[in-house]
């Protein structure tokens, strides 16, 4: 929804906030001119200030902040969808018949343009007309060829055709198709990179004297974004399967580490419930790190 660019060029960037309360401003608007149910200009034109200014707030965010806030894009297709269904009344309520063909009065129009004195029926300069017949009939276009005259003296030679060769077919020995290993693990079933995922994080801790792991440590992957998003994507299977704990360090930084099948069947006896927790991370912050995650680093060895 891109409309009047030269009028949102000139707004402030608000805050996510603000926009949220303008939006929720235009959703009243909205709503106060459905519930005057009046069909006319003055409603359309009020339609359009709303489209207007939200067109302003949406020009205002960039596409990495819709992602972190979901709430102004819900709001702003609320307001485009309540603003479409006014409009939509305004087209119904339509009369296409509202302008009717009086031929009494195109008659009288068309007597007073040819004829200025109306006391002398035989005073009529048909002429005048002239320049308005040339506007309504339609004029045949000049036709010419693409390519010029047509010289009739040289004429296209029909082309011979050129006899085909037939090649012998050499004899081929039948091969055994070779036996191609995969080892992208992105291109298995979930289950086999989950498998993956907890087998790195097992290692880890026991490499990490059994202390949990740093969970960015474990999951960011500094040569791609996609494969980090992806890595915090499986590893959320391991919360809910709960082979897997996620807590906050002293550094108020989450850690990791393995869980047993014997704390788990602990906690489940005690009512607890696993759940899928998927966290988030902005492209700003991962271009801090730039050291290889532990997921990074085994899949380039398995590579």
């Amino acid at each position: 929804m891109e409309v009047d660019n030269q009028e949102n060029n000139n707004s402030t960037h608000r805050s996510s906030r603000e926009r949220k309360n303008a939006y929720r401003g235009l959703l009243n608007k909205a709503e106060e001119i459905n519930e005057i149910n009046q069909v006319n200009l003055n409603t359309a034109s009020a339609v359009g200030d709303i489209l207007r200014e939200a067109n302003a707030l949406n020009i205002e965010v960039k596409f990495e902040e819709r992602i972190e806030n979901t709430d102004e894009t819900l709001l702003d297709s609320m307001v485009v969808s309540s603003a479409s269904g006014i409009l939509r009344k305004c087209v119904a309520a339509v009369d296409v018949h509202s302008i009717t063909y009086d031929p009494t009065e195109f008659a009288q129009n068309l007597v007073s343009f040819i004829n200025e004195d109306f006391t002398d029926p035989e005073n009529i300069n048909l002429a005048l007309l002239l320049h308005e017949a040339r506007q309504v009939i339609p004029q045949v276009p000049s036709y010419h060829f693409v390519y010029g005259a047509y010289d009739l003296n040289k004429l296209p030679q029909p082309k011979q055709k050129k006899e085909r060769v037939k090649r012998v077919k050499e004899k081929l020995e039948k091969k055994e198709p070779e036996k191609v290993v995969t080892l992208n693990k992105e291109e298995e079933g979930i289950d086999e990179i989950v498998k993956f995922l907890y087998e790195v994080l097992e290692e880890a801790y026991k490499n990490n004297n059994q202390r949990p792991i740093n969970y960015y440590d474990y999951v960011i992957d500094s040569s791609s974004y996609a494969n980090t998003i992806e890595n915090i994507f499986y590893f959320s299977f391991l919360i809910r399967d709960g082979k897997a704990s996620l807590d906050i360090g002293s550094k108020n930084i989450p850690v990791i580490k393995p869980m047993k099948k014997r704390d788990l069947n602990d906690s489940r006896s005690q009512g607890v419930q696993n759940g899928q927790c998927i966290s988030s991370i902005t492209m700003d912050i991962w271009q801090q790190f730039t050291k290889e995650g532990l997921l990074q680093q085994r899949k380039r060895v398995v590579a």
